[in-house]
């Protein structure tokens, strides 16, 4: 049932991102210039933005029709709350240029991803996979655990999004592993969300490769962030949640250090630019090779994270 699923939500997305990506535009939903930019990126000034509202809507109705369990509902759900707090943004970079302040937004996100580890811990998802002890419940550690991890993944997969099909192609592996773990631990309802999540995400993909037709926006990039980071915690993966999005991880990562070397060293930068995939982008590598060097990275480390919490031993599932 679950890849009836997801193949439909494929299907469905596919059919109506042309329609979709001809309204955003008509909306004047387009791409803007930024400062910070790479000059090849100039070329993608009015691009149709904010086509993460497709893949929401689809994973929404997806588990609306197949699905409806707690646990299903709360990716679903996180998605749906990145993605209007991220449409917000978008809304705001088209009309004023910029977008919404970074402290607004981030306290705007830190109440998401705590509504969000409030809801994933109702939800009894307080057993953890910690590698080397097997299953824990973590308790009131875990549910801060959450709420710092769901914060700084939908960051993460913010700063990502900066190439064409980077953040949906590194979003699918992890969204895939916590499908496959969820059917591990004998939930199929919450692998179906996952699976047709990843499904609508690949379906955007066709229309965000290199050179893209249509952006996820803030709307798609902190949906993608936000509903990763709760299905991982969901299959008792919130200690793996770093393999499982280690290219958002280190995409954040190298903001961190490019900012702390620039002030360590008085204005002297170890990257050529950050986040990582602009370093590679101004060294004079391609979006495709960018996208498929990451890509490769996100599903060697999604596959690594689910034979670690198979080999730990699943909460609810068999070894």
């Amino acid at each position: 049932m679950n890849w009836l699923a997801a193949a439909g939500t494929f299907a469905g997305a596919l059919a109506v991102y042309p329609l979709a990506i001809s309204g955003l535009g008509r909306m004047g939903l387009r791409q803007v210039e930024r400062s910070y930019l790479p000059q090849s990126h100039l070329s993608k000034i009015g691009t149709p933005t904010a086509g993460g509202i497709v893949f929401v809507i689809a994973v929404l109705a997806a588990w609306a029709v197949v699905a409806r369990d707690p646990a299903g509902g709360l990716v679903a759900g996180a998605a749906a709350l990145g993605c209007g707090a991220g449409l917000l943004d978008d809304i705001t970079k088209v009309r004023c240029g910029e977008g919404v302040r970074f402290r607004p937004k981030l306290l705007l996100l830190a109440v998401c991803a705590g509504l969000l580890a409030v809801g994933v811990f109702a939800t009894s998802a307080t057993t953890q996979i910690v590698p080397g002890l097997g299953p824990r419940d973590l308790g009131l550690l875990g549910l801060a655990l959450a709420g710092f991890a769901i914060l700084g993944t939908a960051n993460a997969a913010n700063l990502t999004d900066g190439v064409d099909g980077l953040a949906a192609g590194c979003g699918i592996p992890g969204l895939s592993a916590c499908a496959a773990l969820a059917m591990l631990e004998h939930r199929p309802e919450l692998a179906v969300t996952c699976a047709c999540l990843a499904a609508a995400l690949l379906a955007f993909l066709f229309f965000n490769r290199p050179r893209a037709r249509v952006f996820m926006g803030d709307a798609g990039s902190l949906a993608v962030g936000l509903a990763l980071a709760v299905a991982a915690i969901e299959v008792g993966a919130l200690v793996l949640l770093p393999l499982l999005a280690l290219v958002f991880v280190a995409e954040a990562g190298s903001v961190i250090i490019q900012l702390s070397h620039v002030r360590l060293t008085h204005g002297r930068r170890l990257f050529r630019a950050s986040p990582i995939h602009h370093h590679f982008e101004k060294g004079g590598m391609s979006e495709w090779g960018i996208d498929f060097r990451f890509w490769a990275v996100a599903i060697l480390a999604a596959a690594l994270a689910t034979y670690w919490a198979w080999s730990a031993g699943l909460p609810g599932g068999a070894r």
